[in-house]
């Protein structure tokens, strides 16, 4: 009764999903994966609906007796598996170093047990598949959780940096006809849905020097904007950007009498740029504009003031940006050539994205939008490859788990041919014959499924309480990132079970069909 309940169930979520993502657009491969998952699981639910399958299914994957070293790994895990737990609740709150250990002591005693437990309990070609499949589900959801992670990080970093949508216009306006444009795009743009706000912004058009160091400069408008920059800045304060500066001109001879101290402009310098200028705050540095824009031979020279030190995270950012008072970029512009524009900032960064043609719309021809993606599209789309590429890699672990499983059902045909030819001569057709060996695959990939969630989840929670350091030259962030989707951590165990399922059709089919005269010449 319970089965037929959950059958019907499965029956009508599967198809309010599929009518749902029919219905919104937006949420279609969401509503489609949670589709194929409950369609999946009813389809499970109706093969052990049934007592015979099940029962004839677990009898001939089950070990019919375990052997004393089997028994004994087992003991012994379980002995590491209680050392782990304790040593890890013991380390709780008196040690971070104690804790790690019995975390990861944890964990590995974890998969010795449940290893250990499959050799008891499974014959040896069944354990093996299903550590198989365990195995490729926990890398699968690692590695996913780990590209969904990266992305993440990259996402904030950019946001940090640069507004969802990014409004510049075509040719090199001066200062006024800039303030002009800024009015014109604030009064068509007024009452977007969605836009937190708007502010004016410059960049240089290429590095230009501070110091010793190559660098990008970044204008803005502190009557606005920076609400997204100030978090990150670790030494100074990001308000004073906009305060008056002054900086000690350095005598051009030993002995000279310094000059008074002369008006500077303000920056917030990035860690790794900080460091490599071995520059703190209150230090001034000179601000070099080689190309200049006079095209004359000169190389003007500006000086800055360091008002403070911001840490994104992010080493492309942290070592080669800078940020000034949009009024000294200003005064920048006029020795090398600027990007001037408009970033705008709404509640939801990916309902900006949908936006830009209306965006386009209101403000005609003369201006050019670009979402933040799109700024980024090189290192997003590098993100979603990589994430395609390595798990189709890893789901090949899986389908050679599969093929383990129809080489274990395709023997167990063969050994059990009497058994099968005794229940169809006691009149089984071939559906339940058919059935037993489904359900067989099918505890396999559930098993399988099962442990390697547990395992791939596991191994995530560990990486996200204790981190694990990286090279930010290398990887361009500091610490490895992990984001745990829902959705996809459940479509790994049901694609598992799935390949599972149709990797047992083969061997099923050919139990079912196999003739009960047949089956009972065997010795």
């Amino acid at each position: 009764m319970l089965a037929r309940i959950a059958r019907l169930i499965a029956l009508f979520a599967t198809l309010a999903l599929i009518a749902s993502a029919v219905a919104i657009p937006s949420e279609r491969t969401v509503l489609s994966v949670l589709a194929a998952e409950v369609a999946v699981f009813g389809f499970v639910v109706h093969l052990f609906g049934f007592d015979l399958e099940r029962t004839v299914a677990l009898r001939y994957l089950r070990r019919r007796t375990a052997s004393k070293g089997a028994r004994m790994a087992l003991v012994v895990s379980a002995g590491l598996l209680l050392v782990g737990l304790v040593t890890f609740l013991g380390g709780h709150g008196r040690g971070r170093a104690l804790e790690t250990l019995g975390a990861f002591l944890l964990f590995g005693a974890s998969v010795a047990f449940a290893l250990t437990l499959l050799l008891n309990l499974f014959s040896i070609f069944t354990a093996v598949s299903t550590l198989g499949v365990a195995l490729g589900v926990a890398s699968l959801v690692v590695v996913l959780s780990v590209t969904s992670g990266f992305e993440r990080e990259f996402q904030k970093k950019v946001l940090a940096v640069n507004g969802h949508l990014i409004v510049t216009s075509y040719g090199k306006p001066g200062e006024a006809e800039t303030a002009r444009e800024a009015a014109e795009i604030e009064a068509k743009l007024a009452g977007l849905p969605g836009l937190v706000r708007m502010e004016r912004f410059s960049l240089s058009a290429g590095e230009v020097m501070i110091g010793k160091a190559g660098a990008n400069l970044k204008g803005v408008d502190m009557s606005r904007g920076g609400t997204d920059l100030a978090p990150t800045v670790e030494a100074g304060s990001f308000a004073a950007l906009g305060q008056n500066a002054q900086c000690q001109p350095k005598p051009l001879f030993p002995g000279d009498v310094p000059g008074p101290p002369e008006d500077a402009g303000r920056m917030l310098l990035g860690v790794e740029l900080a460091q490599k200028l071995r520059a703190k705050v209150g230090d001034c540095v000179a601000v070099l504009v080689p190309f200049s824009a006079k095209n004359d031979d000169s190389v003007p020279s500006y000086p800055f003031k360091v008002v403070g030190i911001f840490h994104l995270g992010f080493n492309e950012y942290d070592s080669r940006l800078a940020y000034v008072n949009l009024e000294d970029a200003q005064r920048l512009a006029g020795a090398r050539q600027s990007i001037f524009g408009m970033e705008l900032r709404f509640a939801d960064p990916f309902a900006a994205l949908a936006l830009v043609p209306e965006v386009e719309q209101r403000l005609g021809p003369a201006f050019r939008v670009m979402d933040w993606r799109t700024l980024n599209g090189n290192l997003f789309t590098a993100l979603t490859m990589q994430k395609v590429v390595i798990s189709i890699v890893l789901l090949i672990i899986i389908v050679v788990a599969a093929f383990n499983i129809l080489a274990s059902l395709f023997l167990i045909v063969r050994t059990k041919e009497r058994e099968i030819a005794i229940l169809g001569s006691m009149g089984a057709r071939a559906r339940p014959i058919l059935g037993i060996f489904l359900a067989a695959g099918a505890v396999v990939g559930i098993a399988g499924g099962g442990l390697g969630l547990t395992l791939g989840l596991s191994l995530c929670s560990i990486v996200q309480r204790y981190g694990y350091a990286l090279d930010p030259k290398v990887y361009l962030i500091e610490r490895l990132p992990v984001q745990i989707s829902p959705v996809e951590v459940l479509l790994v165990p049901a694609l598992a079970l799935a390949i599972c399922l149709l990797a047992t059709l083969y061997p099923a089919i050919k139990a079912s069909h196999l003739r009960a005269v047949d089956g009972l010449r065997q010795d």
